[in-house]
Protein backbone atom coordinates (compact mmCIF):
# COMPACT_ATOMS: atom_id res chain seq x y z
CA UNK A 1 0.00 0.00 0.00
CA UNK A 2 2.41 2.79 0.91
CA UNK A 3 4.79 2.11 -2.37
CA UNK A 4 1.63 2.78 -4.02
CA UNK A 5 1.02 5.83 -2.20
CA UNK A 6 4.71 6.72 -2.20
CA UNK A 7 4.64 6.51 -5.84
CA UNK A 8 1.82 8.63 -6.58
CA UNK A 9 3.05 11.44 -3.84
CA UNK A 10 6.72 11.12 -6.26
CA UNK A 11 5.01 12.42 -9.41
CA UNK A 12 3.73 15.84 -7.86
CA UNK A 13 7.24 16.08 -5.78
CA UNK A 14 9.76 16.65 -9.11
CA UNK A 15 12.25 18.59 -7.21
CA UNK A 16 15.44 16.84 -5.51
CA UNK A 17 14.20 18.23 -1.95
CA UNK A 18 10.73 16.63 -2.93
CA UNK A 19 12.36 13.18 -3.82
CA UNK A 20 14.84 13.49 -0.67
CA UNK A 21 11.89 13.96 1.36
CA UNK A 22 10.05 10.98 -0.27
CA UNK A 23 13.14 8.95 0.18
CA UNK A 24 13.38 9.67 3.93
CA UNK A 25 9.14 9.35 4.44
CA UNK A 26 9.49 5.24 3.87
CA UNK A 27 12.61 4.33 5.90
CA UNK A 28 12.52 2.52 7.52
CA UNK A 29 9.28 1.03 6.47
CA UNK A 30 7.84 0.28 9.85
CA UNK A 31 7.81 4.11 9.98
CA UNK A 32 5.04 4.78 7.35
CA UNK A 33 2.27 2.41 7.55
CA UNK A 34 -0.80 2.17 4.51
CA UNK A 35 -3.51 -0.17 5.11
CA UNK A 36 -5.99 1.31 2.61
CA UNK A 37 -5.42 2.11 -0.98
CA UNK A 38 -4.65 5.88 -1.19
CA UNK A 39 -5.09 7.84 -4.66
CA UNK A 40 -3.21 10.90 -5.03
CA UNK A 41 -4.48 13.63 -6.87
CA UNK A 42 -3.26 16.76 -5.27
CA UNK A 43 -5.01 15.59 -2.20
CA UNK A 44 -5.96 12.30 -0.47
CA UNK A 45 -8.35 9.83 -2.55
CA UNK A 46 -9.95 7.16 -1.70
CA UNK A 47 -8.92 4.26 -4.26
CA UNK A 48 -11.58 1.87 -2.75
CA UNK A 49 -14.13 1.65 0.08
CA UNK A 50 -13.13 2.19 3.76
CA UNK A 51 -15.36 0.95 6.29
CA UNK A 52 -15.94 3.36 9.28
CA UNK A 53 -13.18 3.56 11.78
CA UNK A 54 -10.55 1.28 9.83
CA UNK A 55 -7.06 2.74 9.93
CA UNK A 56 -5.94 4.65 6.78
CA UNK A 57 -2.43 5.34 7.38
CA UNK A 58 0.08 5.02 10.38
CA UNK A 59 3.53 7.23 10.62
CA UNK A 60 5.89 7.12 13.32
CA UNK A 61 6.23 10.05 15.96
CA UNK A 62 10.03 9.49 14.60
CA UNK A 63 8.91 11.17 11.68
CA UNK A 64 7.42 14.35 13.67
CA UNK A 65 8.66 16.89 15.14
CA UNK A 66 6.84 17.30 18.85
CA UNK A 67 7.55 19.57 22.12
CA UNK A 68 8.36 16.73 24.19
CA UNK A 69 12.01 16.66 23.10
CA UNK A 70 14.09 18.42 21.31
CA UNK A 71 15.49 16.08 18.44
CA UNK A 72 19.08 16.94 16.47
CA UNK A 73 20.34 18.54 19.89
CA UNK A 74 22.78 16.72 22.60
CA UNK A 75 20.72 17.05 26.35
CA UNK A 76 22.50 20.06 27.45
CA UNK A 77 21.89 22.00 24.66
CA UNK A 78 17.61 20.97 24.81
CA UNK A 79 17.50 21.66 28.25
CA UNK A 80 19.04 25.13 27.37
CA UNK A 81 16.75 25.83 24.30
CA UNK A 82 13.79 24.35 26.76
CA UNK A 83 14.35 27.47 29.18
CA UNK A 84 14.88 30.10 26.41
CA UNK A 85 11.59 28.97 25.05
CA UNK A 86 9.80 28.81 28.42
CA UNK A 87 11.10 32.37 29.44
CA UNK A 88 9.86 33.47 26.40
CA UNK A 89 6.85 31.98 26.43
CA UNK A 90 6.24 33.45 30.47
CA UNK A 91 7.46 36.99 28.98
CA UNK A 92 5.02 37.31 26.27
CA UNK A 93 1.51 35.91 27.44
CA UNK A 94 2.28 36.94 31.33
CA UNK A 95 -0.30 35.03 33.58
CA UNK A 96 -2.02 33.12 30.66
CA UNK A 97 -1.00 29.49 31.57
CA UNK A 98 -3.00 27.81 28.83
CA UNK A 99 -1.06 30.35 26.30
CA UNK A 100 2.28 30.35 27.35
CA UNK A 101 1.94 26.13 27.28
CA UNK A 102 0.90 26.65 23.74
CA UNK A 103 3.74 29.13 23.19
CA UNK A 104 6.31 27.09 24.64
CA UNK A 105 5.65 23.94 21.99
CA UNK A 106 5.45 26.43 19.51
CA UNK A 107 8.69 28.16 20.01
CA UNK A 108 10.15 24.57 20.33
CA UNK A 109 9.35 23.02 17.70
CA UNK A 110 10.17 25.79 15.62
CA UNK A 111 13.43 26.01 16.37
CA UNK A 112 13.84 22.31 15.81
CA UNK A 113 13.20 22.81 12.25
CA UNK A 114 15.10 25.89 11.89
CA UNK A 115 18.00 23.70 13.25
CA UNK A 116 17.21 20.58 10.49
CA UNK A 117 17.08 23.25 8.06
CA UNK A 118 20.04 24.54 8.88
CA UNK A 119 22.09 20.77 8.88
CA UNK A 120 21.45 18.26 6.43
CA UNK A 121 22.90 15.88 8.67
CA UNK A 122 20.14 15.49 10.98
CA UNK A 123 17.69 12.50 10.71
CA UNK A 124 14.53 15.12 10.02
CA UNK A 125 16.37 17.51 7.61
CA UNK A 126 14.41 15.86 4.40
CA UNK A 127 11.05 16.96 6.46
CA UNK A 128 12.38 20.85 8.11
CA UNK A 129 13.12 21.08 4.22
CA UNK A 130 10.09 20.47 2.63
CA UNK A 131 7.35 22.84 5.30
CA UNK A 132 6.14 26.07 3.91
CA UNK A 133 3.44 28.29 5.59
CA UNK A 134 0.30 28.55 3.56
CA UNK A 135 -0.62 31.93 2.05
CA UNK A 136 -2.33 33.86 4.76
CA UNK A 137 -2.62 37.50 5.21
CA UNK A 138 0.55 37.71 7.39
CA UNK A 139 2.33 37.08 3.90
CA UNK A 140 0.87 39.13 2.20
CA UNK A 141 2.32 42.02 -0.22
CA UNK A 142 1.89 45.71 0.54
CA UNK A 143 -0.18 46.45 -2.65
CA UNK A 144 -2.76 43.63 -0.94
CA UNK A 145 -2.54 45.26 2.54
CA UNK A 146 -3.36 48.63 1.56
CA UNK A 147 -6.81 47.34 0.21
CA UNK A 148 -8.06 45.93 3.70
CA UNK A 149 -11.37 48.06 4.71
CA UNK A 150 -11.92 45.37 7.46
CA UNK A 151 -10.97 46.43 10.68
CA UNK A 152 -10.86 43.17 12.32
CA UNK A 153 -8.95 41.45 9.59
CA UNK A 154 -6.58 44.59 9.77
CA UNK A 155 -6.18 44.23 13.58
CA UNK A 156 -5.80 40.14 13.57
CA UNK A 157 -2.82 40.87 11.31
CA UNK A 158 -1.32 43.92 13.11
CA UNK A 159 -1.86 41.71 16.55
CA UNK A 160 -0.32 38.30 15.01
CA UNK A 161 2.66 40.32 13.30
CA UNK A 162 3.20 42.18 16.57
CA UNK A 163 3.55 38.68 18.81
CA UNK A 164 5.67 37.18 16.14
CA UNK A 165 8.08 40.23 16.63
CA UNK A 166 7.92 40.20 20.03
CA UNK A 167 9.18 36.53 20.10
CA UNK A 168 11.63 36.70 17.68
CA UNK A 169 13.08 39.76 19.64
CA UNK A 170 13.59 37.51 22.18
CA UNK A 171 15.12 34.90 20.41
CA UNK A 172 18.04 37.25 19.82
CA UNK A 173 18.18 38.76 23.31
CA UNK A 174 18.64 34.92 24.33
CA UNK A 175 21.41 34.83 21.75
CA UNK A 176 19.46 32.16 19.50
CA UNK A 177 21.03 33.56 16.10
CA UNK A 178 21.03 32.78 12.51
CA UNK A 179 17.20 33.20 12.04
CA UNK A 180 15.96 36.42 9.92
CA UNK A 181 12.97 37.91 10.65
CA UNK A 182 10.85 37.00 7.58
CA UNK A 183 12.13 33.10 8.08
CA UNK A 184 10.80 33.45 11.80
CA UNK A 185 7.47 34.58 10.78
CA UNK A 186 7.14 31.69 7.97
CA UNK A 187 8.25 28.92 10.27
CA UNK A 188 5.54 30.02 12.67
CA UNK A 189 2.39 30.65 10.06
CA UNK A 190 3.63 27.00 9.41
CA UNK A 191 3.84 25.40 12.47
CA UNK A 192 0.55 26.74 13.56
CA UNK A 193 -1.00 26.11 10.62
CA UNK A 194 0.12 22.41 11.20
CA UNK A 195 -0.06 21.31 14.37
CA UNK A 196 -1.75 18.87 15.80
CA UNK A 197 -2.19 18.25 19.45
CA UNK A 198 -2.75 14.93 21.45
CA UNK A 199 -3.80 13.92 24.95
CA UNK A 200 -2.46 11.50 25.17
CA UNK A 201 -4.07 9.47 22.71
CA UNK A 202 -7.06 11.50 21.04
CA UNK A 203 -6.45 14.87 19.38
CA UNK A 204 -7.25 17.78 21.33
CA UNK A 205 -7.76 22.03 19.85
CA UNK A 206 -5.59 22.37 22.81
CA UNK A 207 -5.09 20.71 26.59
CA UNK A 208 -2.60 21.96 29.13
CA UNK A 209 -2.18 17.85 29.49
CA UNK A 210 -1.10 17.87 25.73
CA UNK A 211 1.43 16.91 23.14
CA UNK A 212 1.96 19.08 20.28
CA UNK A 213 2.88 17.05 16.93
CA UNK A 214 4.12 18.17 13.49
CA UNK A 215 3.41 15.42 11.33
CA UNK A 216 4.36 14.78 8.12
CA UNK A 217 1.54 14.21 5.34
CA UNK A 218 -1.29 16.34 7.62
CA UNK A 219 -1.85 18.74 5.31
CA UNK A 220 -2.40 16.13 2.15
CA UNK A 221 -5.92 15.31 4.17
CA UNK A 222 -8.06 18.82 3.00
CA UNK A 223 -10.29 20.60 5.73
CA UNK A 224 -14.18 20.05 6.39
CA UNK A 225 -16.77 20.51 8.97
CA UNK A 226 -18.20 16.86 8.14
CA UNK A 227 -14.65 14.99 7.69
CA UNK A 228 -14.98 11.48 7.19
CA UNK A 229 -11.58 10.87 8.53
CA UNK A 230 -10.29 11.45 12.23
CA UNK A 231 -6.48 12.18 13.91
CA UNK A 232 -5.53 9.95 16.83
CA UNK A 233 -2.61 8.75 18.54
CA UNK A 234 -2.17 5.06 18.88
CA UNK A 235 0.88 3.00 21.08
CA UNK A 236 2.00 -0.13 19.91
CA UNK A 237 3.27 -1.69 23.31
CA UNK A 238 4.67 -4.77 21.52
CA UNK A 239 7.08 -2.67 19.60
CA UNK A 240 7.33 0.73 21.79
CA UNK A 241 6.55 2.57 19.26
CA UNK A 242 4.26 5.58 18.73
CA UNK A 243 1.93 6.62 16.23
CA UNK A 244 0.04 9.19 14.39
CA UNK A 245 -2.87 7.30 13.41
CA UNK A 246 -5.49 8.39 10.42
CA UNK A 247 -8.33 6.37 10.52
CA UNK A 248 -12.01 6.27 8.93
CA UNK A 249 -14.89 8.10 10.83
CA UNK A 250 -17.57 7.12 8.44
CA UNK A 251 -17.71 4.83 5.66
CA UNK A 252 -15.72 6.24 2.66
CA UNK A 253 -16.22 5.09 -1.12
CA UNK A 254 -13.99 5.17 -3.54
CA UNK A 255 -13.10 8.73 -4.88
CA UNK A 256 -13.75 10.31 -2.14
CA UNK A 257 -11.43 12.77 -0.68
CA UNK A 258 -9.98 12.41 2.24
CA UNK A 259 -10.64 14.77 4.80
CA UNK A 260 -9.99 15.91 8.67
CA UNK A 261 -11.24 19.29 10.55
CA UNK A 262 -8.89 22.01 10.92
CA UNK A 263 -11.02 23.18 13.82
CA UNK A 264 -14.76 25.18 14.37
CA UNK A 265 -13.24 28.30 13.00
CA UNK A 266 -15.04 31.38 11.76
CA UNK A 267 -13.57 32.56 8.15
CA UNK A 268 -11.37 34.59 9.70
CA UNK A 269 -9.45 32.30 12.07
CA UNK A 270 -9.51 29.71 9.13
CA UNK A 271 -7.48 32.32 6.70
CA UNK A 272 -5.12 33.78 8.95
CA UNK A 273 -3.97 30.06 10.30
CA UNK A 274 -4.70 27.28 6.82
CA UNK A 275 -4.61 30.77 4.37
CA UNK A 276 -8.90 28.57 3.39
CA UNK A 277 -12.01 29.66 3.31
CA UNK A 278 -15.57 27.66 3.64
CA UNK A 279 -17.95 28.55 1.81
CA UNK A 280 -21.67 29.65 4.15
CA UNK A 281 -19.11 28.84 7.39
CA UNK A 282 -21.61 28.24 9.68
CA UNK A 283 -18.89 29.57 12.83
CA UNK A 284 -19.09 32.77 10.58
CA UNK A 285 -19.18 35.89 13.23
CA UNK A 286 -18.09 40.14 12.72
CA UNK A 287 -16.16 41.86 15.75
CA UNK A 288 -18.02 45.48 15.95
CA UNK A 289 -16.92 48.36 17.49
CA UNK A 290 -19.50 50.06 18.88
CA UNK A 291 -19.20 53.49 19.85
CA UNK A 292 -21.53 55.27 22.68
CA UNK A 293 -20.45 58.83 22.36
CA UNK A 294 -24.20 60.03 21.21
CA UNK A 295 -25.31 58.12 24.13
CA UNK A 296 -23.73 58.86 27.22
CA UNK A 297 -26.45 60.66 28.43
CA UNK A 298 -28.18 57.43 29.50
CA UNK A 299 -25.01 56.01 31.11
CA UNK A 300 -26.19 58.81 34.33
CA UNK A 301 -29.44 57.63 34.22
CA UNK A 302 -29.83 54.52 37.13
CA UNK A 303 -26.36 53.84 37.15
CA UNK A 304 -26.50 52.00 40.39
CA UNK A 305 -29.08 49.80 39.34
CA UNK A 306 -27.77 49.33 35.67
CA UNK A 307 -24.79 48.17 37.32
CA UNK A 308 -26.40 45.75 39.59
CA UNK A 309 -27.78 44.25 36.72
CA UNK A 310 -24.83 44.46 34.22
CA UNK A 311 -22.48 42.37 36.18
CA UNK A 312 -24.75 39.75 36.28
CA UNK A 313 -24.13 39.63 32.62
CA UNK A 314 -21.33 37.57 30.91
CA UNK A 315 -20.55 40.91 28.46
CA UNK A 316 -16.99 42.43 30.05
CA UNK A 317 -16.24 44.56 27.10
CA UNK A 318 -19.30 46.19 25.47
CA UNK A 319 -17.70 48.80 23.61
CA UNK A 320 -16.29 45.41 21.19
CA UNK A 321 -19.03 42.96 20.49
CA UNK A 322 -19.50 40.14 17.69
CA UNK A 323 -22.44 39.78 15.25
CA UNK A 324 -23.46 36.06 14.09
CA UNK A 325 -24.52 35.37 10.46
CA UNK A 326 -28.05 33.85 10.63
CA UNK A 327 -28.61 34.58 14.54
CA UNK A 328 -28.85 37.87 16.73
CA UNK A 329 -26.56 38.47 19.53
CA UNK A 330 -29.01 38.10 22.39
CA UNK A 331 -26.45 38.79 24.99
CA UNK A 332 -25.84 41.80 23.22
CA UNK A 333 -29.41 42.64 23.17
CA UNK A 334 -30.20 41.90 26.87
CA UNK A 335 -27.06 44.16 27.45
CA UNK A 336 -28.23 47.39 25.21
CA UNK A 337 -32.06 47.26 26.69
CA UNK A 338 -30.30 47.60 30.02
CA UNK A 339 -28.18 50.54 28.74
CA UNK A 340 -30.94 52.69 27.18
CA UNK A 341 -33.63 51.99 30.11
CA UNK A 342 -35.02 55.83 31.59
CA UNK A 343 -35.62 56.60 34.81
CA UNK A 344 -39.52 57.14 33.75
CA UNK A 345 -39.63 53.87 32.26
CA UNK A 346 -37.96 52.08 35.29
CA UNK A 347 -40.97 53.88 37.51
CA UNK A 348 -43.69 52.61 36.09
CA UNK A 349 -41.73 48.80 35.73
CA UNK A 350 -40.03 49.05 38.89
CA UNK A 351 -39.67 44.83 39.70
CA UNK A 352 -37.62 44.62 36.22
CA UNK A 353 -34.97 42.11 36.85
CA UNK A 354 -31.88 41.20 34.89
CA UNK A 355 -33.74 38.41 33.04
CA UNK A 356 -36.51 40.46 32.12
CA UNK A 357 -34.51 42.41 29.67
CA UNK A 358 -34.24 39.25 27.87
CA UNK A 359 -37.75 40.49 26.22
CA UNK A 360 -38.56 43.86 24.74
CA UNK A 361 -39.33 45.93 27.89
CA UNK A 362 -41.30 49.22 26.15
CA UNK A 363 -41.20 50.11 22.61
CA UNK A 364 -39.26 53.69 23.45
CA UNK A 365 -36.48 51.11 24.69
CA UNK A 366 -36.59 48.66 21.93
CA UNK A 367 -36.70 52.11 19.70
CA UNK A 368 -33.78 53.41 21.08
CA UNK A 369 -31.47 49.99 20.89
CA UNK A 370 -32.80 49.68 17.29
CA UNK A 371 -31.22 53.38 16.18
CA UNK A 372 -28.23 52.32 18.12
CA UNK A 373 -27.58 49.40 16.19
CA UNK A 374 -28.79 50.65 12.46
CA UNK A 375 -26.01 53.64 13.15
CA UNK A 376 -23.08 51.50 14.41
CA UNK A 377 -23.51 49.14 11.57
CA UNK A 378 -24.22 51.24 8.98
CA UNK A 379 -20.97 53.41 10.16
CA UNK A 380 -18.93 50.17 9.82
CA UNK A 381 -20.38 49.18 6.27
CA UNK A 382 -19.55 52.53 5.29
CA UNK A 383 -15.54 51.65 5.81
CA UNK A 384 -15.26 49.23 3.18
CA UNK A 385 -14.06 49.76 -0.38
CA UNK A 386 -15.26 47.93 -3.12
CA UNK A 387 -12.78 45.37 -4.88
CA UNK A 388 -13.41 45.21 -8.74
CA UNK A 389 -12.67 41.91 -10.31
CA UNK A 390 -9.98 40.64 -7.93
CA UNK A 391 -7.57 38.44 -9.44
CA UNK A 392 -4.84 36.26 -7.77
CA UNK A 393 -5.40 34.23 -4.68
CA UNK A 394 -4.76 37.32 -2.15
CA UNK A 395 -7.05 39.64 -3.70
CA UNK A 396 -9.65 36.76 -3.89
CA UNK A 397 -9.49 35.88 -0.62
CA UNK A 398 -9.57 39.25 0.58
CA UNK A 399 -12.98 40.14 -1.20
CA UNK A 400 -14.72 37.14 0.18
CA UNK A 401 -13.67 37.84 3.84
CA UNK A 402 -14.69 41.42 3.52
CA UNK A 403 -18.21 40.00 1.33
CA UNK A 404 -18.48 38.01 4.74
CA UNK A 405 -18.18 40.94 6.68
CA UNK A 406 -20.57 42.68 4.68
CA UNK A 407 -23.13 39.77 4.59
CA UNK A 408 -22.81 39.81 8.40
CA UNK A 409 -23.74 43.35 8.74
CA UNK A 410 -26.80 43.38 6.10
CA UNK A 411 -28.26 40.27 7.98
CA UNK A 412 -27.98 42.23 11.33
CA UNK A 413 -28.93 45.32 9.45
CA UNK A 414 -32.20 43.98 8.70
CA UNK A 415 -33.35 42.44 11.59
CA UNK A 416 -32.73 45.84 13.90
CA UNK A 417 -34.93 47.26 10.89
CA UNK A 418 -37.95 44.96 11.65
Amino acid sequence: MQEKLIAGLTSSYGNLLGQQYLKWLKMPPSYLRVMQSIDYRKGMYAAQQIKANQQIMLISTEKCFTSVEFSGCDTRKSQELQTIASQIAHKICGGKVEQQYLVTGLLKIIMQIFVHQKDQSLTNSPFANMIQPPNTPLLWPQTVIDLISSRNLASLIEGTLLQCQSMYNELQLSKVYGLTALEFLKLFQAVRASLICFNPQKPKYFDMQSVQILCPLVYQFDHSFDPNCYLDGCYLSHENMSFVDFSAKKQIEPGDKLTINYGNLSNHDLLMRHGIMVDDNPYNEMPIDLDFTTAINYTEQLFEQKQKWLRQSEITNIERQSLYNNKINVQLLQYLRIYFLTEQEFSKNPLLEFNSFQEKISEDNEFLVKQFMIQNIKNVLSTYKQISKPIGKELQDLYKIQKDEMTILQNNLTFFNK
